[in-house]
């Protein structure tokens, strides 16, 4: 598949896209010769809203502002050194943010309308205004809905009437609402100051209702200190009562709890506690002293078992013992010393042996008496240990009893101290209190008076006039380009081959020739730019670039009216004019057109050549004006041919008239209306698709294209007709309709 054919198989699967999206980048020059095309509605609409800005805006009332500055001041006079009931105001952007919205409150607009009594001003009370003449009788419109009811017998609920109440109570409520509607209140950044506006249609009332809210403002701050003073001592004085009961009842507790849990007040550590810390020293000392006795009880026994040569351990603490040790040396030496000189069956090494046994059983004995001792004063320490682990477990439960009785009273001890603490803060907070009320200062000073102002504030008619005349221009401006963006026809070679991939052979102008025949145009002025647009096609049909010359050539269109029977002819006779033979087929059976084109009518037509065998040659006419041939078919004398059953009558006829003419155009019926032209492009050598100029739909175009190309036609290209040269040409493309409009006088016409 060729690039142009991945490029019309892209905008025929998504054509909505590629319709909105080929205006979608206009270059600024574009852009230009666009608004200049349209620039008499661009005016036109600019002059309307200049208009109707100019009668809106002189119909406004002018309205006055008058601004009054107050400034935020948290410098004070210290007559006593006592803290305030209400806090004094910081100098930060929220402190004035909150004042700003303090200013702005249905309170302080309240004030301001019961002092200046403004519920007997028209201005803010509409029912003391003047009844203007009005353009519609509400009155009597309701009496007609209601009568209308009553005709229909519908029951319409009736009105629930206010209280006298109610009614005054609304009344305030409009009038307030009025009054803060034409209340402006700013900060002005980088300082502490606030400006009050205000917008009437009065200067006067500007200018004192402006005054009025920063005055207000300032009696508002003092009269809330004075009212805090007041309720924070009624509220102390209220609260010290109840702190006093509290803390008496919370001593009272106090002793009431010590005397149940027989609890007495001691600086030091309780005597449970320092008896436990003995024990448990002494049970370490006890546990450590079972431990030494324990080790010293098995080395005993390990020496014990160890006989001889155990005598040196340190732990046989007996002198008893330790003069049997010595005799046993002793005697062991002498046993040695004869037994080296007298040999071992000596008599006198025997008695020294004897002796020798009877000391070592005596050492035996008293190393087990002194293991015996040992044991006896290991039970004594056990006994001692278990004594001393009760006697610190029932100190350990009673200890625990008193310190829980101990936590409730700590507890009691600190609610009292909470009290009391409690109690004198604000005993000393009262009498602090009690002496503001009379020093009370606002936080806030009013620094400028309104003055009455000289012009109005609003409107600025000639600004908004400008605005809306600049406006108005741009509306245009911008209707006008999604009028061009959205615009979904085809004016040029480049938008041609973009949406549907294939070549664009030209561009064939528009022609009117009052009273003549248009048909014979091309041959009555051949060097006119029409006849030179059918040349230029004719020269890209006959020489394509990717296939050998056609000799016969498929010409249809989208939907009917778009100039492609003109075209056949025009193409037939320029060929004709060349030097070729040439034959003309009005395939068109439904609406033929090319007889009466030509002035000449046949008997024989494309129907009888198709269904009876008529042989074709016998049935062609020759053009009047050149040497073209035409098969021509009878207006309004349609015979039904079903081309789609005779498929093998059709390609035997074009293969005929292949072999008899240099080149044979079928004049065929829009593709979108009829089947038989998907029959003869499927045969033929080359289709000319052609559309009309800046009217056929982007989305009908590929349509009749996509059915051609399922049709297996083989494309020579596209062709745009009825080109109105003149208004191409405003448009500002570069392409050969702009230059057929720009320098017409170049052509003979």
């Amino acid at each position: 598949m060729t690039s142009a054919d991945h490029l019309a198989s892209r905008h025929h699967d998504d054509p909505a896209r590629h319709a909105l999206g080929l205006m979608g980048e206009l270059d600024f020059k574009q852009t230009l010769i666009t608004l200049w095309r349209r620039r008499y509605y661009i005016l036109l609409l600019t002059v309307i809203a200049g208009s109707v800005a100019w009668l809106l805006v002189s119909r406004i009332q002018p309205v006055y502002m008058a601004t009054a500055e107050v400034m935020i001041d948290s410098r004070r006079t210290r007559i006593l050194d006592i803290k305030e009931i209400l806090s004094q105001l910081s100098p930060q952007l929220v402190t004035v943010t909150s004042e700003v919205e303090v200013l702005q409150s249905r309170t302080l607009a309240t004030r301001v309308a019961d002092a200046l009594n403004l519920y007997d001003d028209p201005e803010f009370n509409t029912a003391l205004r003047p009844k203007q003449p009005s353009l519609f009788d509400f009155a009597s419109l309701r009496e007609g809905v209601d009568q209308l009811r009553e005709m229909l017998s519908l029951e319409a609920p009736a009105p629930v009437e206010p209280t006298p109440a109610e009614a005054e109570a609304l009344k305030r409520d409009d009038v307030i609402e009025r009054l803060r509607s034409g209340l402006g209140v700013s900060a002005i950044p980088q300082s502490m100051v606030i400006r009050i506006s205000y917008r009437s249609n009065n200067p006067a009332t500007a200018t004192r209702i402006a005054n009025a809210f920063a005055e207000h403002y300032i009696t508002e701050q003092l009269e809330a200190k004075f009212q805090a003073v007041r309720y924070a001592t009624g509220w102390l004085n209220e609260r010290l009562d109840g702190l006093r009961r509290d803390l008496a009842k919370s001593e009272q507790a106090i002793s009431t709890y010590r005397s149940t849990h027989n609890l007495l007040e001691s600086s030091g550590v309780p005597a449970t506690q320092q008896k436990l810390t003995e024990l448990n020293s002494r049970l370490v000392e006890t546990q450590t002293k079972r431990a030494e006795v324990t080790a010293r009880i098995a080395r005993l026994e390990a020496t014990g078992r160890a006989g001889r040569g155990a005598g040196a351990d340190d732990l046989l603490d007996s002198s008893f013992l330790s003069r049997l040790r010595e005799q046993e040396a002793t005697l062991a030496g002498q046993a040695s010393d004869l037994a080296s000189r007298y040999g071992t069956r000596h008599p006198q090494i025997a008695k020294i042996n004897a002796e020798l046994g009877e000391i070592r059983s005596k050492i035996s004995t008293e190393i087990g008496r002194l293991i015996q001792g040992q044991r006896s004063e290991l039970a004594v320490l056990q006994d001692r240990e278990r004594s001393m682990t009760r006697e610190i477990r029932e100190i350990e439960t009673l200890s625990l009893s008193q310190n829980k009785a101990e936590i409730g009273l700590r507890e009691l001890e600190r609610e009292a101290q909470a009290n009391r603490i409690l109690y004198e803060t604000f005993l000393s907070r009262f009498k602090e209190t009690d002496q503001q009320e009379t020093i009370q200062q606002p936080d806030a000073r009013i620094i400028s008076f309104s003055e009455r102002p000289r012009s109005p504030t609003s409107p600025k008619k000639f600004m908004l006039i400008m605005a809306a005349t600049l406006a108005g221009m741009m509306s245009a401006i911008v209707l006008v380009l999604l009028v061009e963006k959205f615009d979904n026809t085809i004016r040029t070679k480049d938008q041609l081959e973009q949406l549907t991939g294939l070549p664009a052979l030209g561009l064939v102008p528009q022609i009117n020739v009052p009273g003549g025949n248009v048909a014979a145009y091309i041959v009555e002025r051949p060097a006119s730019s029409y006849a030179e647009a059918f040349r230029i096609a004719w020269f890209a049909i006959r020489h394509p670039p990717d296939r050998p010359e056609p000799k016969t050539l498929v010409i249809t269109s989208t939907v009917p009216d778009e100039g492609k029977s003109l075209t056949s002819l025009s193409i037939g006779r320029t060929a004709a004019m060349l030097g070729l033979k040439v034959l003309l087929v009005d395939a068109d059976m439904r609406r033929a057109s090319i007889s009466a084109k030509v002035g000449k009518t046949s008997d024989l037509t494309l129907a009888e050549v198709l269904t009876e065998g008529v042989d074709f040659r016998s049935a062609v006419m020759r053009d009047p004006l050149t040497d073209l041939d035409i098969l021509a078919a009878k207006p309004g004398g349609w015979k039904p041919v079903d081309m789609l059953a005779m498929t093998d009558a059709v390609h035997r006829t074009m293969q005929a008239m292949r072999e008899a003419y240099d080149l044979v155009v079928f004049d065929c019926p829009p593709v979108l209306s009829v089947a038989d032209v998907q029959i003869l492009a499927r045969h033929a050598d080359a289709t000319l698709f052609c559309l009309r100029w800046n009217t056929t739909p982007r989305e009908s175009v590929l349509a009749g294209i996509r059915m051609l190309k399922d049709a297996k036609a083989k494309f020579a290209g596209v062709l745009l007709t009825r080109v109105n040269v003149r208004k191409h040409a405003s448009y500002g493309y570069r392409d050969m309709g702009y230059y057929y409009g720009k320098h017409r006088n170049y052509y003979t016409n």
